[in-house]
């Protein structure tokens, strides 16, 4: 995805609050309606919201663990032209490896535990991450990386006062994207290593055969992501991506 793009589209939604406060007032009505409707099921409204914070806990941690590595891995493949010819073919072709093709082996090795969810995330989020580090450092400015150059900007410096700012905005952008590619790996991820989450509670429901309860389910934890997204990702995405000039 262009990132250009992806901007052009978060500054029209910037004029749209009002859409965003009814999205969160369905939010409220769909956590009502379905705390109604599981609440004589042993799948009450409760269960959910603790299973989806038992999600988050693991996106999150698998993002943090994704974002230190996908930094390492960018700057490594374009330290050199001889290394990003060398390692650019190779990431590109792990980024189109099917995730869920390791999760039995995960499941063999570390057992129906979070462990085994953490991995098929990061396998999963990473690849965003670490194209937009390759894609940040493509398109620096050789102006810049000079003058950073002229005023001692070498080693961990010209990482934490050169290349970081300069990254920031992409980073932001990939993560974006690596943390929604996370919701939908979750779910199945969750089911299938039978590991206490969202994705768990809707397999549960969907055991049950009631397939509007679990819809409705489903609405619900998307509009939780939305939620996320709306009071974490956008606003600092606007925040670093403020005085981006657009190609």
């Amino acid at each position: 995805m262009s990132i250009a793009r992806y901007h052009r589209i978060v500054r029209h939604s910037r004029h749209h609050h009002n859409h965003h406060w009814a999205a969160f007032g369905l939010l409220v009505v769909g956590i009502a309606v379905l705390s109604l409707a599981t609440s004589d099921r042993g799948l009450g409204i409760a269960a959910f919201l603790g299973a989806f914070v038992n999600s988050l806990i693991t996106v999150t941690l698998a993002y943090v663990i994704c974002l230190m590595l996908g930094l390492i891995i960018g700057l490594v493949t374009v330290a050199t032209p001889k290394v990003e010819t060398l390692l650019l073919p190779v990431v590109d072709l792990a980024q189109s490896f099917p995730t869920f093709a390791v999760l039995p082996v995960l499941v063999y090795q570390f057992g129906h535990s979070r462990i085994t969810v953490v991995t098929i995330l990061v396998i999963a989020m990473i690849w965003p991450i670490v194209f937009s580090v390759i894609g940040g450092i493509k398109e620096q400015r050789e102006d810049e990386a000079e003058a950073a150059t002229a005023f001692g900007a070498t080693g961990w410096r010209r990482l934490r006062y050169y290349t970081w700012p300069l990254l920031r905005p992409q980073i932001i952008t990939g993560s974006i994207i690596s943390w929604g590619q996370a919701w939908d790996t979750i779910v199945g991820a969750e089911i299938i290593a039978g590991v206490t989450g969202a994705g768990h509670y809707l397999g549960a429901i969907g055991d049950r055969g009631d397939i509007r309860l679990l819809a409705l389910g489903i609405l619900v934890y998307l509009f939780l992501i939305f939620a996320i997204n709306q009071l974490f990702w956008l606003p600092l995405l606007h925040r670093y991506t403020k005085y981006t000039a657009e190609s």
